[in-house]
């Protein structure tokens, strides 16, 4: 831990406790010896001006009375831990976000690099040593993204021109009620005024949108919840099956480690692994099935079967 660390963690300690914290105790919680807890200190009192005193009645150090609560480090600081973990999530958001954010964030990443190399840590690093691949992302425009943000937040209605997956156009009046990011794309669950009810819209097939002057519906997170947490996957509603898989030897550990569905049950049967959830939309379902071939089977329901069943006989057809 270097002197910044120190400074940062010290003043937390006595920001947060009104009583004397005896030295011994600050040694333990900064991991050094009381001689380094005693230089730190006598560091702060000297460059950074902090009002900090040695109680003797209590054995201990505090921030004066008069300054408990007004004080405050110059600068923005953070210790080496949480620079570097700030650096990773501007990555994150740059990556997930198809750099959405670059412009909002450009003035928190330059002070981010610039307290980074005053630790001797490299901003570059992250990127050269971190990888994430952004994989089936959809084309957003920022400013589209920043203006269903600004709905979102301040709880506005918009009117949206909207084409769906069967490439059919509609203009719709909705309530954004959350920006769900999922499967490396954007979307967005909100108050169709024009279907009357709950619905999930991609944020890439919004081809253009404005904001009113009209409060949106609130929708309780309870609803909410129940809307858009039972089905499978992006699909919202109410679930109305329960689908039972198959999975054989070559995958059973995998998938009994892996999480399809908050509700779902599973349980080993020799050596496969049966895998039970619900859903209310098959489409989303139908797909991750396929992606593990011949290493499941589906049991229940019927027509889920037969749907798995007719998507495999197509497919063949395109090798004959």
């Amino acid at each position: 831990m270097d002197k910044f660390d120190r400074f940062q963690l010290l003043h937390r300690q006595f920001s947060q406790h009104r009583k004397p914290i005896p030295i011994a105790r600050l040694a333990i919680l900064l991991e050094c010896s009381e001689k380094t807890v005693k230089r730190a200190i006598d560091n702060m009192r000297d460059y950074l001006d902090a009002p900090i005193e040695y109680i003797s009645e209590a054995k201990g150090w505090a921030y004066a009375p008069q300054a408990l609560g007004h004080y405050e480090l110059p600068g923005l600081w953070l210790t080496s831990a949480e620079l570097q973990s700030l650096a990773l999530l501007l990555q994150l958001l740059n990556s997930f976000g198809n750099g959405l954010l670059n412009q909002e964030l450009s003035v928190i990443e330059q002070s981010i690099t610039k307290l980074l190399a005053s630790r001797g840590i490299e901003r570059s690093a992250f990127d050269q040593h971190i990888k994430v691949l952004a994989l089936s992302n959809r084309y957003l425009a920022s400013q589209m993204f920043a203006q269903v943000c600004e709905a979102v937040l301040k709880k506005r209605r918009l009117i949206i021109n909207y084409r769906n997956y069967q490439q059919q156009a509609s203009q719709r009046e909705i309530s954004p009620q959350t920006l769900v990011y999922y499967r490396e794309n954007w979307y967005l669950d909100a108050w169709c005024h024009l279907r009357n009810d709950l619905r999930t819209f991609s944020l890439a097939r919004i081809e253009k949108l404005n904001i009113l002057d009209n409060s949106a519906l609130p929708i309780t997170g309870e609803q909410l919840t129940a809307h858009f947490t039972k089905g499978y996957g992006i699909f919202s509603g109410a679930a109305k099956y329960t689908a039972t898989l198959r999975f054989g030897p070559a995958l059973a550990h995998e998938i009994a480690m892996q999480q399809w569905h908050p509700e779902q049950i599973g349980k080993w049967d020799g050596r496969d692994y049966l895998l039970s959830l619900p859903y209310s939309d098959e489409r989303e379902l139908i797909q991750d099935i396929l992606r593990y071939g011949p290493d499941v089977t589906v049991e229940q329901p019927s027509e889920l079967r037969q749907a798995v069943h007719n998507r495999l006989k197509q497919a063949i057809q395109l090798y004959k």
